[in-house]
């Protein structure tokens, strides 16, 4: 396994721009592989993740990636038993005491976020003129996909070429309408796998942190298409696991509180005991539990497109439910009964 002090000293030596995230695992930097954009001085378009000590690398400029060990071999223009030799020799009491200084000297600049605009030169929108068979087909599944998961309030695309091709991208924008994250989703069940994202950490991306009204609840989704449907109270962890971290980012931007809804499935409910469960957890947070009237509903996106000239916001509010009677009812399966 390779250090997190040899990962971080070799971004830093090797590549320019460095960010890291705040626990120190994800770097963003000017790629040194392809000289990254040419355009922008600012562009930061190589990722490289810890891994839990496999580190893994990719380019969004040039499209290159792989290991840390074919990383470093390429880059210091030796074979790989040499690289692996070189590895071994480094002293991680060393890495420590130059890292701190690092910090120290203020040189470690922690990710907020980056611009992801550069995804749309490679998608087609729903009222462009596009060219060729390929692109008018794709822009035809973007329309279907559109109209039937109900999205009227944002935009989405479908990309046409690159690393994200034949999926759909849903952006997520910040207060200046740059795309600081997108979900490339598959836009069929052969795709695999079915999200492809950029790798930052998810932790900083808030959808809708700029529209939130504070005298209202946050609702905090799994899926980005679940907090489109809710509107500009709706938000999203980007998957299944909330973290304590992403709470505390929500806590300041609401005076209400924020209620919790994921999935109408096991998954779902685990993850919501899983949430109760975690220490200090604050009575701010009310837990949403779908009606057994609506059990054929896998999530909010499915019941916004079944029931029509609905209120979403209303609707989850009225259905959702302290830490207390969220635990006894889950557990007691008492709420499929409802």
């Amino acid at each position: 396994m390779i250090t997190l002090e040899v990962v971080s000293e070799f971004v830093y030596e090797h590549f320019s721009g460095v960010k890291t995230s705040k626990n120190g695992t994800h770097f963003l930097a000017k790629c040194s592989l392809c000289g990254d954009s040419k355009k922008s001085k600012s562009k930061r378009r190589f990722n490289l993740e810890y891994n839990n000590g496999n580190p893994i690398y990719h380019c969004f400029n040039c499209g290159r990636s792989g290991s840390f060990l074919t990383l470093y071999s390429t880059l210091k223009g030796i074979s790989i038993p040499q690289s692996l030799k070189e590895l071994q020799k480094y002293d991680p009491d060393y890495l420590i005491q130059k890292l701190s200084k690092r910090k120290e000297e203020k040189v470690v600049k922690e990710i907020e976020y980056e611009y992801h605009d550069y995804i749309l030169s490679d998608c087609v929108s729903l009222n462009q003129k596009v060219n060729g068979y390929v692109e008018l087909q794709l822009q035809k599944a973007l329309r279907r996909f559109v109209n039937n998961r109900g999205i009227t309030s944002t935009k989405v695309f479908m990309a046409y070429k690159g690393e994200y091709q034949g999926r759909f991208i849903i952006p997520i924008y910040d207060k200046d309408n740059h795309i600081v994250y997108f979900q490339a989703r598959a836009s069929n069940d052969k795709m695999m796998p079915k999200y492809k994202n950029p790798t930052i950490a998810k932790g900083s991306i808030i959808y809708n942190k700029h529209k939130f009204n504070k005298s209202k609840y946050i609702i905090v989704c799994e899926g980005l298409l679940d907090a489109i449907s809710v509107g500009n109270q709706g938000t999203s962890c980007l998957g299944s696991e909330i973290s304590k971290e992403f709470l505390d980012e929500l806590y300041p931007l609401t005076d209400k509180g924020i209620i919790i809804c994921m999935d109408n499935d096991e998954t779902g409910y685990n993850s919501l005991l899983k949430i109760i469960n975690l220490n200090n957890i604050s009575q701010f947070i009310r837990f949403f539990l779908f009606p057994y009237k609506y059990k054929e509903c896998d999530d909010i996106n499915k019941y916004a497109t079944s029931i029509k000239d609905c209120n979403i916001y209303e609707f989850i509010v009225s259905n959702s439910h302290s830490k207390t009677v969220t635990y006894a009812r889950i557990k007691t399966e008492s709420w499929r009964l409802c």
